[in-house]
């Protein structure tokens, strides 16, 4: 696979659900993509478009998953138990809601909030027995393994394995286990893989999905705590983003908060219209020099 570009797909919970207008966008351009890189909600995204599957009906089995769960994600969307003057700091930020209000008051006697069983029929559904052979476009998710507690690129094995490493959320889905390994996506760590790449995956485009700024001073301890994480990870993401060939900013859907569950539909679109007026990046970048490998 020496033509085409390596995309590396960000955005963090619910967000992620933008690129599938990102990936419509490319495949209404004709973008060559060579590999995807990606980890969370993304890599459901990402195996589903390497099957050379139809976006659009993803986009509405994402949003029938939504109706059908309501009753269990209502919590999450809503931030239920919060304290109403600590809503739209929450709402801004997953590592605050989850020390507020799911880490401390649940994780201290569980190991996640929702069961594998809550996705795990529709992952079934949608990639069965399917490997990594059957990916018309290749597919690297990005994990953390437990044991050895090192970053890795999950490439090759069943769609279905990946795919839940890829959605195991620390602290809202369990582990995953793979041939004897347990794995976390390490979107916590870092959205945007860029630092497990090399030269040969050069030109190398990310999408970034940035979050929403709160400038507010910090009020508890526990705001204290993540807002540290949060600048952690935004100070990674950067650092990160400079291995990148060509960075193409959404920027405008920064209003979407990361469990806006009910506004799927608004957020595809909006996607697909932003990437709209930067897909001249992408021909650029897609028709880079790069090394064969």
């Amino acid at each position: 696979m020496n033509s085409g570009i390596t995309l590396v797909l960000g955005g963090v919970g619910v967000r992620g659900i933008a690129n599938i207008g990102v990936l419509q966008v490319l495949r209404d351009h004709q973008i060559p993509i060579k590999k995807i890189v990606t980890t969370g909600i993304n890599s459901v995204i990402a195996a589903h478009y390497g099957l050379g599957r139809d976006l659009e009906g993803l986009s509405d089995q994402f949003a029938q998953f939504f109706a059908d769960n309501d009753r269990y994600l209502w919590g999450m969307e809503r931030l239920s138990g919060i304290p109403r003057s600590a809503v739209r700091r929450t709402a801004g930020s997953i590592d605050y809601f989850l020390r507020q209000r799911l880490f401390c008051e649940m994780n201290l006697k569980q190991v996640s909030i929702l069961p594998r069983e809550f996705v795990d029929e529709r992952l079934h559904a949608l990639f069965g027995e399917l490997s990594t052979d059957d990916l018309r476009t290749p597919l690297a998710v990005c994990a953390i393994e437990l044991g050895g507690q090192n970053a890795v690129l999950l490439e090759t094995g069943r769609l279905i394995d990946l795919v839940r490493v890829g959605v195991s959320f620390p602290g809202v889905f369990p582990p995953a286990r793979v041939d004897g390994k347990e794995y976390i996506s390490s979107i916590l760590f870092s959205e945007l893989p860029l630092d497990m790449l090399t030269t040969s995956d050069r030109p190398i485009v990310a999408i970034d999905l940035p979050s929403p700024t709160d400038l507010r001073p910090p009020r508890s301890l526990l705001e204290i705590i993540a807002r540290t994480d949060e600048v952690r990870s935004h100070a990674i993401k950067q650092r990160f983003l400079s291995r990148a060939d060509t960075v193409v900013s959404l920027d405008g859907l920064k209003k979407f908060s990361w469990g806006g569950y009910r506004r799927v539909a608004r957020l595809v679109t909006q996607a697909r219209v932003a990437m709209e007026e930067q897909v001249d990046l992408l021909q650029i970048a897609s028709s880079m020099n790069h090394p064969a490998d």
